[in-house]
């Protein structure tokens, strides 16, 4: 696979992913119940050092990737960031809705994850050729 540079279509959307996650993420960090995703846990749980630091820790460094995936704009970075992507949201999607809370975080989830999985597929398209 040749490592290309990319379009702007497929870099924005990209990168339009990883600023969405960043908008919900470092709030996250002043204020876990701010974040879709912590908005239900309590007490230690709840915490930077806990579950908490986990879950925003994991948010942060694959939206970084993402970034940094939209910024350089190679075939290969910019699948990982969109993988990246993909995985984090879908993953949460899917647990999110298995477990019967199948609201605003699910069904964003979905959302997002599914326009990373058409960065990934353009991206592929485009290196393929």
């Amino acid at each position: 696979m040749a490592q290309t540079k990319h379009g702007y279509l497929i870099r924005g959307l990209l990168g339009l992913l990883a600023l969405v996650m960043l908008l919900f993420t470092v709030p996250g960090y002043l204020d876990t119940s701010s974040n879709p995703g912590l908005a239900n846990l309590t007490g230690d749980t709840a915490s930077l050092g806990s579950v908490a630091g986990a879950f925003l820790a994991r948010q942060l460094g694959l939206a970084l990737i993402a970034l940094y995936g939209a910024v350089n704009g190679t075939t290969q970075p910019v699948l990982i960031g969109a993988f990246g992507m993909a995985f984090l949201n879908l993953h949460d999607a899917i647990f999110l809705s298995a477990f019967g809370n199948i609201g605003p975080g699910a069904i964003a989830g979905l959302i997002l994850g599914g326009l990373a999985l058409v960065v990934m597929a353009l991206t592929w398209r485009k290196a393929r050729a």
